[in-house]
């Protein structure tokens, strides 16, 4: 490990108090890495890497490579090209994957790695999309989340004020308006590929308990943690923010006030109009 890696601290936000808990359990922390985001560099991948090994029992890390051609045509790539482009991209991720598991230390847990199309044919996994693709149909405010999640991360808009959607996206009113909803539903498959790993990863990889870690809060994370009905996250699955100390704090990701760090089980909000527990630097 490197200088300037072994120099870099992380900020970690848990979602909620009961995330917290799970976290300062130290069973699991899953990684998911994202194609084509410049946030996962290999230098960035190898120091969470590192930091997942100081404070978990065990690592994952996840490539998520499903639907990227679907994404890919829907944003109006060459048919020609969606192929080619949609496996350079996996390929460059796993290569700085690759690098970062390398460079592990060899004093912590061997991280595990995998791509999200390892899971077509696991059980639980199947079982998790089956309840994700219901309730996409059947619970509007949890498609509300995943269509404000397609829409503030895949087409860069603000996050919807109201209204509801189902699976088929919003209904469409020309041709600027059907393109959108074609990605729409493009991002939906995609997003459905991964949401089993915020729902229940323990159930997928068999562990006690399991840390998604992510560098932001997602609105989907609303209905997942903060209801008592619908689709809702496993009792032994969190959600952890986990950014660099020197990055700048997107405004709506804002970093607990330093008095917060260190104490579990803390009710104070984690970020703006967000419960959350604690907050570390670590």
């Amino acid at each position: 490990m490197s200088a300037s890696q072994a120099a870099v601290n992380f900020r970690t936000r848990p979602f909620t108090d009961r995330c917290d808990r799970i976290r300062r359990r130290g069973d699991h922390a899953l990684i998911g890495v994202s194609t084509n985001n410049s946030y996962f560099s290999a230098e960035r991948l190898t120091a969470l890497v590192h930091w997942a090994q100081r404070h978990f029992r065990a690592v994952d890390i996840i490539c998520a490579d499903l639907h990227i051609d679907t994404v890919l045509t829907a944003e109006g790539a060459a048919p020609e090209s969606v192929g080619r482009r949609a496996r350079r991209r996996v390929t460059d991720v796993r290569r700085r994957i690759r690098k970062a598991v390398q460079s592990a230390s060899p004093d912590g847990p061997v991280p595990g790695t995998h791509l999200l199309s390892d899971f077509q044919h696991n059980g639980a996994y199947q079982r998790l999309r089956a309840d994700i693709d219901r309730a996409l149909c059947e619970d509007p405010e949890f498609a509300d989340a995943c269509h404000d999640m397609i829409r503030i991360h895949l087409l860069g808009q603000p996050q919807n004020t109201g209204g509801t959607h189902s699976a088929a996206g919003p209904v469409a009113g020309g041709p600027a308006d059907a393109a959108e909803d074609d990605q729409v539903r493009a991002g939906l498959q995609y997003l459905s590929g991964e949401l089993p790993f915020f729902v229940d990863t323990p159930s997928i990889l068999g562990v006690p308990s399991s840390v998604s870690c992510y560098h932001l809060f997602t609105p989907v994370l609303g209905p997942l943690y903060m209801r008592e009905n619908g689709l809702r996250a496993a009792d032994n699955q969190a959600f952890l923010a986990v950014t660099p100390d020197d990055a700048p704090v997107h405004p709506d990701d804002a970093p607990a006030h330093p008095d917060d760090a260190g104490r579990p089980g803390d009710a104070g909000s984690s970020a703006p109009g967000r419960p959350g527990g604690a907050g570390d630097v670590t």
